[in-house]
This record gives structure tokens, C-alpha cells and sequence, in this order.
């Protein structure tokens, strides 16, 4: 997968502000990731302990479809469904360094937004998932 455009992550960052002023928009966004990435999302849901309980998981999936939207707009497409297949792929390694070195745009993104560890290594992995599907 070619790499996304700053400026595509920019423009997404830039309209997820503007929705966030809908007090539902963030349900409806974990929503959207749950249903478009079933298998990630009971990934992240079973790291519930360490992500620091259920507001950390609605964290890591919260950005994970920000990171999804990211996707979707530089391709114009929605992505295949992540699977465990491609989850365990990209638990490979260091998941942070492997976005990095794949989407740094979207590592940045990271970076920049999740300020908890065990967030940012797992919305890092599931950054590294959804380029192995794109």
C-alpha cells in the first residue's frame, strides 16, 4: 500500500474535530469500527485489562476507526475486514516502529493523540493490520 498523504490525515484529523461537536458522533464512530472490523474490535476488547478498562478500549477504538477512515479516503474504498490472521502479522515486531516505517503519517497521528502506552502500541498494531488489508 502506497503511503497516506499527511495531508489526507490531516483532512480527516480536521472533520473528526468537526464531528466531535455531535455529543453521539464518538458512539457512532466505536460503532462503525465494530461493525466494519468485528474481529479487531474483540482483539482490543480482549486487551481490556491493559488499556485500563472499558474508557481504554473505547480509546483504542475510537482512533483505530479514525486510523480506518484514513484508509477509506485515501483509497476510496473501504478496507477487507481486518482478521486475527492479519492481527497476529502484525503483532510481530514492534508494532509503533512498523507504522512508522509503513504509514508515517498515520504513526504521527499516533503519536500525537494517544498519550497512554498500551493504547498507542495497540492502535499502532491495528494501524500495521489495516495496511496489510489496504
Amino acid at each position: 500500500m502506497a503511503k497516506i498523504p499527511e495531508a489526507v490525515v490531516e483532512s480527516v484529523v480536521s472533520d473528526v474535530s468537526k464531528r466531535m461537536s455531535d455529543p453521539t458522533y464518538s458512539q457512532l464512530a466505536i460503532g462503525s469500527f465494530a461493525q466494519a472490523h468485528p474481529d479487531a474490535s474483540r482483539f482490543i476488547t480482549a486487551h481490556l485489562d491493559d488499556l485500563g478498562g472499558g474508557e481504554g478500549v473505547m480509546h483504542a477504538v475510537f482512533h483505530a476507526q479514525v486510523l480506518n477512515e484514513c484508509f477509506e479516503r485515501h483509497q476510496g474504498r473501504s478496507l477487507t475486514p481486518i482478521d486475527f490472521a492479519d492481527l497476529d502479522a502484525a503483532a510481530q515486531g514492534d508494532p509503533i516502529e512498523k507504522l512508522q516505517e509503513r504509514q508515517p503519517g498515520l504513526a504521527s497521528y499516533v503519536a500525537s493523540n494517544v498519550d497512554e502506552p498500551a493504547i498507542k502500541k495497540l492502535v499502532s498494531l491495528i494501524g500495521v493490520a489495516m495496511d496489510r488489508q489496504a
